[in-house]
């Protein structure tokens, strides 16, 4: 068991670049999480990080190392759900942050989870942007596009595909573009974390359009563009799940179909330890199989 807690200091000090920080995280003293690392290195007769005053890097050993400990803990991190499964019921409070758009989405989908856990609560954190987990007290997140923090632990849930879309009532007052070059002459409205410049990428049949969109209204909540897109306001790209149903009742038409707009990765993240407690682990599964259902939708 020394070593096993030995391997899990080992991934958070990769993670974190920092003794320090996974004492902070961890509860255990500085001093323990150095005996863990001293007591790997002793194991496998390997150096594991380089150490000065200023700085912590891993070496060349310990990259080696990292996958297999992570295998090793998600194989100890299985077992240990599935019996938990088994001898414990789900309970307490789950936070989770969302977008805006994924948050009411997940709203009319989580009836399911909560009924087969009656002891279970979740509470979503919906904000348009990306805080810190700590701060905010979230036990998960889902985020969209890369994941920068190294000391966040990321499971790929899937990839979001966009659609680019606008009022039947726009489009009998401006007529309807042809081709993704067309959206120059059209007003463009960007969902924006605060960018100045907002470029729209096309591919079809290897031909590719790259369109600076731009217009005089943008907003930092897709909730706020889908509501200009319906008012007629503009053209806007969103993602496919918020704006389906729309397409479907002919409220919002579906443009440039045969072209290809790249999808963006989105992730369940966390900030360790790799072996959740059950509650959280529950909601990362169902955020798993609602990812499915995204992919096949």
């Amino acid at each position: 068991m020394d070593l096993l807690s030995a391997l899990h200091s080992f991934v958070r000090v990769a993670a974190t670049g920092s003794f320090s920080a996974v004492s902070r995280e961890t509860g255990a003293s500085q001093p323990t999480i150095s005996r863990h690392i001293a007591l790997l290195e002793a194991h496998y007769g390997a150096t594991l990080f380089a150490r000065t005053t200023r700085s912590l890097m891993m070496t060349e050993d310990g990259r080696s190392l990292l996958p297999h400990a992570y295998e090793v803990l998600e194989i100890l991190e299985t077992a240990e759900t599935a019996l938990g499964r088994r001898r414990a019921s789900v309970s307490g409070l789950v936070r989770l942050g969302v977008t805006t758009a994924f948050g009411l989405y997940l709203t009319g989908k989580l009836g399911k989870l909560l009924e087969e856990h009656p002891d279970l609560s979740v509470e979503l954190v919906m904000r348009d942007g990306f805080g810190d987990l700590v701060e905010e007290g979230l036990d998960l997140a889902v985020r969209v596009g890369s994941i920068a923090e190294g000391s966040l632990i990321a499971r790929r849930l899937g990839s979001v595909r966009r659609y680019v879309v606008a009022s039947s009532d726009y489009l009998a007052r401006r007529g309807t573009p042809a081709h993704p070059r067309d959206l120059l002459n059209h007003p463009c409205i960007a969902y924006s974390y605060g960018g100045s410049r907002h470029d729209w990428h096309f591919e079809c049949k290897g031909e590719e359009n790259v369109v600076a969109a731009s217009g005089p209204f943008r907003a930092n909540s897709s909730e706020a563009v889908l509501q200009a897109v319906r008012s007629g306001l503009g053209i806007g790209m969103l993602p496919s799940f918020q704006v389906e149903e729309d397409i479907a009742s002919g409220r919002l038409i579906h443009l440039f179909s045969e072209w290809t707009v790249p999808e963006m990765p989105f992730y369940a993240v966390h900030t360790g330890p790799r072996t959740l407690p059950l509650r959280t682990r529950t909601v990362l599964d169902f955020l798993i199989d609602i990812s499915d259902v995204l992919r096949q939708g």
